[in-house]
């Protein structure tokens, strides 16, 4: 019986000395990965950095490939409305819609009237006197 007892004392002493030391050697292998933890986290990002450059080279020429040709399409659609400007403006265009739709002459002899031309800069003072 003795012995037994003695049993249960040096194993209740074992579990208490082992509960003691548990957390201090928990405490050490976590300050053991430390220096892993770091260099594995460094590694990872340079081999980030140097996987994303090449993916950024290539979506950034895809970006410019896209807008060089939204360019070419911009380029193409102002020469078309330049075109249909000077068409519009063309005065033998503006001269048959007055003909045509408006029903607008040419002016007979003695129906025009010449008008002296207006100066084009008027001062603060002729302003105010009228």
């Amino acid at each position: 019986m003795r012995e037994q007892s003695i049993a249960a004392l040096t194993s209740v002493g074992r579990d208490r000395v082992g509960s003691l030391l548990k957390p201090r050697v928990d405490q050490i292998r976590r300050l053991d990965l430390l220096p892993s933890l770091l260099l594995g986290s460094v590694v990872l990002f340079g081999v980030l950095c140097y996987v994303w450059q090449p993916i950024q080279v290539v979506r950034l020429g895809y970006q410019v490939e896209g807008l060089s040709g939204e360019r070419a399409g911009l380029i193409r659609q102002q020469e078309e409305l330049r075109l249909e400007v000077a068409r519009l403006k063309s005065l033998r265009r503006v001269e048959e819609i007055a003909r045509q739709q408006l029903g607008l002459t040419s002016p007979k002899p003695g129906q025009v009237v010449a008008v002296e031309s207006v100066p084009s800069k008027i001062t603060d003072n002729e302003l105010k006197g009228h």
